[in-house]
């Protein structure tokens, strides 16, 4: 187990398993209500809510002091993305999709199958593995959430068309991250400035643009920093800075990524020279 981030109101673990069909069983209960993300491998879990084989693509549903088991059918191991979330968090997110929570009971069922509707729940957590930033990790908490209220009671987890005030607000909030991408651009700060709740603000936001806030503050970030990096012979630390990157291992990874070169070939190719 290795933490990936944590407040008071959620924590996401990435959880690696290398036991095969002849280990025991693992047996426990759940502090808070949980969400398995599982990425890769298979095997069988039991709670009160019933038993069921989770698959990669699948969610494994467990509420606050429910009792669990988990075997191995086969070798192999697996890895799940792990969310454990508070009452508080789990308000907010059944606020903004009109669902009411059972009281400690969040869920009625042992899992949500891989499906098209969970697909999104799943890219988001294997993102957040993948970067381990917390913002990433917060936004993937949030939509797996979302997905396993909708899901458990029924419903379809879709995301409707913004209305015309709230296209006002995530545009008022893009002008606002171009002006002040090197600040505090979290999706609290952002989803305040947008006078709309976290969840609400994700959710309308990558219906508008097809990313997540997040994906946006980098890429406008990474844009800042190449400007910067053609037109200038700053140092490329305090370009990282300036740009709004807390640490340069982060941006260098994240330019490369985004470019095809290191910050330094970058400059080499396109800029004054300089560090």
């Amino acid at each position: 187990m290795h933490l990936l981030a944590e407040d008071e109101t959620f924590s996401a673990w990435d959880c690696v398993c290398h036991k095969g069909a002849r280990s025991t069983v693992s047996e426990g209960e759940h502090p808070r209500v949980h969400i398995s993300v599982t990425l890769a491998g298979v095997f069988h879990a039991r709670s009160s809510r019933g038993e069921v084989l989770s698959s990669p693509g699948s969610l494994l549903l467990g509420n606050a002091t429910d009792g669990y088991a988990y075997r191995h059918v086969d070798d192999g191991g697996d890895r799940s993305v792990v969310f454990d979330y508070a009452e508080s968090f789990l308000d907010e997110v059944g606020g903004s999709l009109g669902v009411r929570l059972r009281d400690t009971r969040a869920f009625g069922r042992a899992s949500i199958p891989a499906s098209a509707a969970s697909a999104d729940a799943v890219v988001l957590a294997h993102r957040a593995l993948c970067t381990g930033e917390p913002e990433v990790v917060r936004e993937a908490a949030l939509t797996v959430a979302a997905v396993a209220l909708t899901e458990d009671r029924g419903g379809a987890y879709s995301v409707t068309a913004p209305t015309s005030a709230q296209e006002r607000r995530v545009a008022k909030t893009l002008r606002y991250v171009e002006a002040h991408s090197a600040d505090d651009c979290s999706l609290d700060t952002l989803a305040a400035h947008a006078g709309l709740s976290r969840f609400h603000f994700l959710r309308v936001f990558q219906a508008m643009t097809g990313q997540t806030p997040r994906q946006f503050v980098i890429a406008t970030r990474l844009r800042m920093a190449a400007t910067s990096l053609r037109a200038t012979r700053t140092p490329i630390t305090e370009v990282a800075l300036e740009a709004g990157f807390g640490d340069l291992s982060h941006f260098t990874t994240s330019f490369a990524r985004a470019f095809g070169v290191s910050p330094r070939a970058y400059r080499k190719r396109h800029g004054r020279g300089g560090d």
